[in-house]
């Protein structure tokens, strides 16, 4: 959807209102979600609802990735982006909220490191994917990358104990893209570690992960495990093949 590198000081982000769908289409997102509920919670598999960010549009101008937001639930955007696509975009694709993916390519030398994502998510169980997740409603905002920043940085500290201090320099923007199975926009950063990961073994959420991957970004690219699309896209802007450098 956008293709980088572009910095933090680079990225802008605007906020926009979302109409709430009709009365009969809220009936429909509630009775799908419950439905979810029940089966996640028959299946042994995470399922909650919280404030999140959707995606209304995105520009590149003069260098500058800008980015426009709006509030919407995890509960609309799995039920009529993830599991209900279809329907939703013959009769009420007005509806739809697409929620941003925030997330970031940790590499160190030509190394990858990747989560494979638990069996209790929602999507991908069993792939190996980037750190990160669906982009929070924030409480406060302003027009810069800051809070997208933020969101990241809390996620590495809550996925694997990281702290900023343990990057290299600060993470910039590979580029917005569109998971092709999911219909999510992510946005994807690059994070470069001072060292080598090392897990904090108490760090790790179970909920979130089964294991975390330590991989060649050239393997990533040409053999198992299984990577998720955008975590493949993500990988292949950062490696160099023809002279096995690092951008």
């Amino acid at each position: 959807m956008a293709t980088g590198p572009f910095t933090a000081e680079q990225t802008t982000v605007a906020i926009t209102g979302h109409l709430p769908p009709p009365p009969e289409i809220l009936h429909r997102i509630e009775a799908l979600w419950d439905d979810y509920m029940l089966a996640a919670s028959r299946d042994g598999r995470m399922l909650f609802n919280s404030s999140v960010a959707c995606l209304k549009s995105a520009a590149v101008s003069n260098g500058i990735l800008s980015l426009e937001l709006a509030a919407t639930d995890y509960k609309t955007f799995l039920v009529t982006t993830l599991r209900d696509r279809a329907w939703f975009e013959v009769n009420s694709p007005a509806a739809m909220t697409p929620a941003l993916g925030n997330s970031i390519l940790l590499t160190h030398g030509d190394m990858a490191y990747l989560g494979v994502r638990s069996n209790r998510v929602a999507a991908y169980p069993h792939w190996a994917h980037l750190f990160g997740g669906v982009l929070d409603w924030p409480t406060h905002w302003n027009n810069r990358a800051e809070m997208l920043l933020e969101h990241l940085y809390k996620e590495l500290e809550e996925e694997l104990g990281l702290a900023r201090d343990d990057l290299a320099a600060p993470p910039y923007v590979l580029a917005l893209m569109r998971d092709p199975i999911l219909a999510q926009p992510e946005l994807v950063w690059r994070g470069k570690l001072k060292h080598p990961l090392t897990v904090r073994t108490h760090a790790l959420s179970a909920d979130e992960h089964d294991a975390i991957l330590a991989v060649p970004m050239a393997a990533v690219l040409t053999a198992s495990p299984p990577a998720t699309p955008v975590s493949r896209a993500a990988i292949a802007m950062a490696y160099q093949p023809s002279d096995n450098a690092i951008l």
